[in-house]
């Protein structure tokens, strides 16, 4: 994380105009411990740990990003001078809290396909957190899961309303033409009959949009012979994501890992 984003964040706090009067409270050199009360996945170690440098801070992380923790595990414990300390506190727990949530909830998606033996990989969306997709994509990784795309130039995404706008075939066509060979291209299928026209138009992958396991299983046997990614969208959840995984098809896409997760519940205290 670059010094330019802390600052961002930190201006949220301590507008340039203004001064932090809670400063004015505290003085010395203090030691602290960021704790979690909950067990999950720790991400944000590293977005944390450069908040507390960029204030001037010792941070001294006490877990790995992607590691497993447990209630009560110290994943930091930051020292040096105790204005620094309380006005990184908050940022930096922000940071770890909404990470960590993201990669727990990602991590027990890919535990929960590996029970049942299949090789599906979850995906993240692009429903994501204006201005905060770029930590919400690392929290996917750090989980064990795929950001899926960026953004909108990572790969040709034809939707239901580029359907709509186009028609399935002039938009498959005007994408294969316009786009890079180094760009694949995903078609969304909201019945077979579009999956299998997409496949047959050259789609690099197939999204199978709001569809039951029952309709999935038939669509993963109907592409077989495609050579296409098939992925699955819509309503799925830690609940039902083993479920989707059985059918066979290569990506599960879970909106929810974001959106819903919740956030680990941590703390910070001072010696």
């Amino acid at each position: 994380m670059t010094d330019e984003r802390i600052v961002d964040f930190l201006r949220e706090d301590v507008p340039a105009d203004r001064r932090d009067v809670s400063s004015a409270v505290v003085e010395g050199d203090r030691e602290a411990t960021v704790f979690t009360r909950d067990d999950g996945v720790a991400a944000g170690v590293e977005e944390a740990c450069g908040v507390f440098e960029h204030l001037g801070a010792e941070p001294k992380p006490c877990v790995d990003d992607g590691e497993r923790i447990a209630e009560g595990d110290v994943l930091l414990e930051p020292s040096g001078d105790a204005t620094a300390l309380l006005r990184g506190e908050r940022l930096a727990l922000n940071l770890l809290g909404s990470m960590s949530g993201v990669a727990t909830a990602t991590r027990d998606c890919v535990d929960r396909i590996e029970e049942t033996g299949a090789e599906t990989v979850v995906a993240a969306t692009r429903k994501t957190t204006p201005g905060y997709r770029r930590f919400e994509k690392r929290a996917i990784r750090l989980g064990g899961g795929d950001p899926h795309r960026h953004d909108l130039t990572d790969a040709v995404m034809i939707k239901e309303n580029h359907i709509a706008i186009a028609g399935l075939e002039d938009a498959v066509r005007r994408a294969h033409e316009k786009a890079s060979f180094t760009s694949k291209i995903e078609v969304e299928a909201e019945s077979l009959s579009t999956a299998e026209r997409a496949a047959g138009l050259g789609a690099d992958i197939v999204l199978l949009d709001n569809m039951e396991t029952d309709e999935v299983n038939v669509a993963v046997d109907v592409l077989d012979g495609y050579g296409v990614t098939v992925e699955a969208s819509g309503g799925i959840g830690s609940g039902n994501v083993a479920e989707y995984a059985r059918t066979g098809v290569d990506v599960v896409s879970v909106g929810g890992l974001v959106h819903s997760s919740d956030w680990l519940d941590l703390s910070m205290r001072v010696d």
